[in-house]
């Protein structure tokens, strides 16, 4: 595998572990271990963090565009080309007009939302898409939502 390849692993792997930890359970040494069997239903005393409301979001609006998108096309209409334009404005197609200068900058808090959660919402929403694809049968809408699945993680890999 070449280099650049498995950098791009390493990147989606690095991205879908800011959207779920418990992705990197897979791998060795596995999980927690049990000293006995009440631990694994006993309250943590620890507080939970809270989840990033902009990926909750993300993968909320994934799942209804794919829903749609399958709706539509049991109704017979063609929602390939609208599924790869929502797809593409979400991967920050440039506006084409310039700001007037000195133009808006980020307020004193940074860019808001924050750029890795921007990424880590467009991994969620690539696994979204890309499930949905795989239980669909061969066509064009299969072929629109894994490949906007794709350009999702794609740009989300670039901009890590």
């Amino acid at each position: 595998m070449p280099w650049n390849e498995l950098s791009q692993t390493v990147r989606l792997l690095a991205l879908l572990g800011r959207v779920r930890p418990e992705v990197f359970d897979a791998f060795p040494p596995h999980g927690p271990v049990l000293r006995d069997r009440f631990e694994a239903v006993g309250l943590n005393p620890q507080p939970l963090p809270p989840r990033d409301p902009l990926v909750v979001g993300a993968v909320t609006m994934a799942g209804r565009v794919a829903t749609l998108a399958v709706e539509a096309d049991v109704r017979g209409e063609e929602p390939a080309r609208w599924v790869r334009d929502f797809v593409a404005d979400w991967c920050e197609t440039p506006w084409p007009r310039r700001w007037p200068w000195p133009g808006p900058g980020p307020g004193p808090d940074g860019p808001q939302p924050d750029p890795w959660s921007v990424n880590a919402a467009r991994v969620a929403g690539a696994s979204v898409l890309a499930s949905v694809a795989a239980g669909l049968g061969a066509g064009e809408l299969r072929d629109a939502l894994a490949h906007g699945a794709e350009q999702l993680a794609d740009v989300a890999g670039r901009e890590l």
